[in-house]
């Protein structure tokens, strides 16, 4: 009598596709994973040393930034300096002009005070001579009067 065993029997095409399916994996490996996982890791260093540089270059157009507001602010200041300069000096000369012309107006009218101050002395002189005849004459016609009267 045979004996039959209901059992577990080891299959040999388990075995074969355990095998196959190893060596599926290690070919899908080396031709695809380990590829795609060094491209992955390429993209990933080069996406980090990107972000690093731009993190870099982030503080250096600070520190510029810094150093131009810093350049304004000082040039804004030096323009200021000189504008108020400029407006000191030019009320100086305003003020000298204004004294140059006051004095030289004051001087012309000084000068024509004198020339009329002549004039009148002039005329007084005159009027005063006129008076003199005026007078004489009116001397010899009431003395005239007066003789023949």
């Amino acid at each position: 009598m045979e004996h039959i065993h209901v059992g577990v029997i080891p299959d040999i095409t388990l075995f074969v596709q355990l095998v196959i399916f190893l060596v599926f994996t290690y070919i899908m490996k080396k031709i695809y994973f380990d590829p795609y996982l060094k491209v992955e890791e390429e993209r990933e260093s080069l996406v980090q040393s990107l972000l690093e540089e731009a993190q870099k270059n982030r503080k250096e157009a600070e520190k510029l930034l810094e150093e131009a507001e810093k350049i304004l602010n000082e040039t804004k200041a030096e323009a200021n300096k000189i504008l108020e300069e400029a407006r000191i000096e030019t009320n100086k000369l305003v003020v000298s002009i204004l004294k140059g012309a006051t004095e030289e107006a004051e001087k012309l009218i000084e000068e024509e005070k004198k020339k009329i101050e002549a004039i009148v002395e002039e005329e007084k002189k005159k009027l005063d001579a006129l008076i003199e005849e005026l007078a004489k004459k009116i001397v010899e016609k009431i003395l005239g009067w007066e003789k023949a009267a």
